[in-house]
């Protein structure tokens, strides 16, 4: 456990499953720089999942103008940047590719110790995230902790679930609710519609749990999905917050989607997840832990690159997957 008292400064430059992927390093951090104030930059609608819960004190946004000096070497950091980047005794850079450019401004403002950790697995070489990640901590003497969650929500994000999820709770006659995002951030990541809403279906028949749909922007673009749902009669929540999403997920008996962001956070809020994978692989992108079963096609062709991905008219690795398979996980679980 570190003794300083000085802040610490975290920066993650990566969309939702950037951080969640990271958590188990932040996890670790968190708890070597235990009592530490905490500040985070990047995304604030991303970060938010962190800020003041469990991880950070203070949230701000990379995207400010100020933070673009970091990449003006022929220009000195404005003074008032310049005091605020030196508060802070070290800074730990999260990003898919070490930025060079960035860590000597940083370290022209002062910060002699920036720690680059990569938030993305070398899948060319075979290494995945944990070992990329715990390699460098445990190179800053830093013990790699593992937890069954990751993610925290208050008792606010928990409250306000609750009343969302209240008329579902009431419809559902006290079974148990069952989260599905059936979209992803890729059409091509996503088991057909129509097999997760039979899926749902079945659930609901065999009176085992009451699905609800959940759906983020990106799959309100696609009307399909959403229009599908609605069409079905299914509870479909969209557009909240990832605060509140997580706290909706944590009154969930478990989760069903794809490769996705929100099936990692899923994962990382410790409820029972089943994520569905078919073109990308698991062994590098797949949410860990206990609770968690990943479905992976047994085709010859998956997984496979991004242009293959994009181009392929088949998609035989998402249509192996079948729903009985699913339903027989989610069975397992629930038997748990």
């Amino acid at each position: 456990m570190k003794t300083s008292s000085a802040p610490i400064l975290i920066i993650h430059q990566g969309a939702l499953g950037d951080l969640m992927m990271s958590l188990p390093a932040l996890f670790s951090l968190r708890l070597f720089h235990e009592g530490i104030p905490w500040t985070i930059a990047g995304n604030p609608e991303t970060l938010s999942l962190l800020d003041h819960r469990f991880y950070a004190q203070e949230i701000v946004s990379i995207h400010q103008k100020e933070w673009a000096w970091l990449f003006q070497e022929e220009k000195d950091l404005p003074d008032r940047f310049q005091r605020y980047l030196s508060s802070f005794e070290k800074v730990y850079l999260f990003s898919a590719r070490q930025q060079e450019l960035m860590i000597r401004g940083l370290k022209r403002a002062g910060l002699e110790k920036v720690v680059w950790i990569p938030s993305l697995p070398d899948s060319e070489k075979g290494i995945t995230l944990e070992i990329l990640q715990r390699g460098v901590l445990e190179s800053e003497n830093i013990p790699w902790e593992k937890s069954e969650r990751y993610i925290f929500p208050v008792p606010e994000d928990k409250d306000e679930a609750g009343k969302l999820l209240g008329r579902y709770r009431e419809e559902a006659g006290g079974r148990p609710l069952w989260a599905i995002h059936p979209g992803s951030g890729s059409p091509h990541k996503n088991w057909p519609l129509e097999r997760f809403l039979e899926t749902a279906e079945i659930l609901r028949n065999g009176r085992q749990v009451q699905p609800i749909f959940l759906l983020g922007p990106v799959e309100q673009e696609r009307s399909l999905i959403l229009n599908g749902t609605r069409a079905r009669g299914w509870p479909v929540i969209k557009e909240i917050g990832l605060p509140l999403l997580a706290g909706v997920l944590s009154l969930c008996a478990g989760y069903l989607g794809n490769d996705s962001g929100v099936s990692h956070l899923a994962a990382a809020v410790g409820v029972p997840t089943v994520v569905l994978f078919g073109p990308t692989d698991p062994a590098f992108w797949g949410p860990r832990g206990s609770a968690v079963r990943v479905l992976s096609p047994a085709v010859p062709c998956a997984p496979c690159d991004r242009e293959t991905m994009r181009s392929c008219p088949i998609k035989a690795c998402l249509k192996d997957l079948d729903v009985q398979q699913v339903l027989e996980v989610i069975g397992a679980l629930l038997s748990n």
